[in-house]
């Protein structure tokens, strides 16, 4: 009997033992939920960290760069631009006063000499000396070419002087036995020069020289030189 003890007691233990193994030896049981959220968390921290989303990234980082940079070049442009068009209107307004103006300190010039002929006309009224009306015309003649000088407006010589068509325009062209050829005999129009500048050709009549036809006196005899042989 004591031996059929010893017998189910060491059965009891080796049953205890291999349900002890059992429940060590068994692998735990993990949640779906969980084993698929760590597999996305490790997807995407192995797609944020791969080279092509580095590369996107910094794509799109070079992208608002330039993009930034373009708009602030084009209204720096638009700003040019009216800047611009606001100097041109300007200088358009400041050229219409200058052409504008431009004659008044000389009108303030011709006005005295102005006043000397409504001054001369009015003395043929009264006065009937000619010879003082002459001396006030040839005054007033002489103010105003004064006047025009200092702005530079010279009368042009064309008297005796060789014709120059670039200051002369001939009306006519005469022959002279004393003047010669291409020389101006006489001056119809006085002409002017603006600085160096024709504003006016002279208009005058130039010599054409000796007439072609020989005197009958030079021709020579050929009968008394045919007889004398």
């Amino acid at each position: 009997m004591p031996e059929e003890k010893n017998t189910d007691m060491e059965e009891q233990e080796i049953e205890t033992q291999t349900a002890n193994s059992e429940e060590t030896e068994s692998p735990p049981i993990n949640d779906t939920s969980e084993v698929s959220e760590a597999e996305e968390s490790n997807g995407d921290a192995e797609s944020e960290d791969s080279p092509e989303a580095e590369a996107l990234a910094n794509l799109t980082a070079e992208y608002e760069a330039y993009k930034a940079q373009s708009e602030e070049q084009h209204d720096q442009m638009l700003r040019t631009i009216a800047e611009f068009d606001n100097s041109r209107k300007r200088a358009e307004r400041e050229k219409e006063e200058s052409l504008k103006y431009a004659l008044e300190s000389f009108v303030k010039e011709l006005i005295p000499t102005i006043d000397s002929i409504e001054r001369a006309i009015q003395s043929t009224k009264e006065s009937q000396d000619v010879d003082a009306l002459v001396e006030g015309v040839e005054m007033i003649y002489k103010g105003l070419l004064s006047t025009l000088e200092k702005r530079g407006v010279t009368p042009i010589e064309a008297a005796n002087e060789p014709f120059d068509p670039m200051q002369h325009e001939a009306v006519m062209h005469i022959e002279s036995e004393d003047v010669p050829e291409s020389i101006v005999i006489e001056e119809w129009q006085k002409g002017y020069v603006l600085h160096n500048r024709v504003i006016r050709p002279s208009m005058v009549s130039v010599s054409k020289g000796k007439s072609e036809q020989v005197a009958e006196s030079e021709v020579p005899n050929l009968e008394e030189e045919e007889s004398n042989e």
